[in-house]
């Protein structure tokens, strides 16, 4: 019986911690079109990609006419941009945290933290 009891305690919590997380599915999704992405692996850059972040990591990356864009997402078009990993960021790969820079010409036009935008010298809301 105490075995039962111990299986149905380990359900119950497992039950809630799983309710408790948002699914990949239900996070707001970014999506960055159009850039030339660099993605700090020493890979040839991606022209013309598609980087898709839902919540806090990177969901899918590649060339746009071979990545779907999620239609309920934010679009930011990066067109004649150059997209790098943030400082601190290693490389811009599927799972990792998303962080990085899209650069224009001129300099740095945004930066993303953690999958939020920050403006330049600020840390993000923890």
């Amino acid at each position: 019986m105490e075995t039962v009891s111990r299986i149905s305690v380990f359900t119950l919590v497992a039950a809630l911690l799983l309710g408790a997380c948002r699914s990949d599915r239900e996070q707001p999704l970014k999506v960055i079109i159009g850039g030339a992405l660099f993605d700090g692996t020493g890979a040839p850059p991606i022209y013309d990609s598609v980087i898709v972040i839902a919540g806090k990591r990177f969901r899918n990356i590649g060339i746009r006419a071979m990545t779907p864009i999620p239609q309920d997402s934010e679009r930011i078009d990066a067109t004649g941009k150059l997209i790098s990993p943030s400082d601190g960021a290693s490389r811009i790969a599927v799972g990792e945290p998303a962080n990085l820079v899209i650069r224009r010409s001129t300099g740095i036009e945004r930066v993303l933290r953690d999958g939020q935008w920050v403006e330049f010298g600020k840390q993000p809301d923890r």
